[in-house]
């Protein structure tokens, strides 16, 4: 993947320097979203969980990782089943790792 092939949901909105900011700016909040999405899923409290989700849902699909945004669908959808599979926490973690691993990405590739 290339430095134009990420976010481009992003840059296409609001162009690269103004993506550079707000991803600045969302590396933090998207870290505390991630911990408190996964406190609430391992404490099995559904409602904040789906509450969370619900808030997320917004911003997610900016950030070009469909598995992110199926399993925020999920969660909204408050699908325990889905949710308590084994495999459900480890994908969404994942998932999370890769929006942060390509915001470095894309904020080193562009000087920031």
């Amino acid at each position: 993947m290339t430095n134009d092939d990420l976010f481009p949901t992003l840059v296409g909105m609001v162009g690269k320097a103004a993506t550079q900011r707000f991803l600045t700016l969302a590396q933090s909040e998207l870290q505390r979203s991630q911990q408190a999405l996964l406190h609430h899923l391992q404490q099995q409290d559904w409602q904040a969980a789906a509450a969370l989700a619900h808030k997320l849902s917004a911003t997610v699909p900016l950030y070009d990782e469909a598995t992110l945004q199926d399993a925020i669908a999920t969660i909204r959808a408050n699908n325990i089943t889905a949710l308590q599979h084994p495999s459900f926490i480890p994908a969404l973690t994942a998932a999370f790792q890769s929006i942060h691993a390509n915001i470095q990405r894309f904020l080193s590739e562009n000087n920031c």
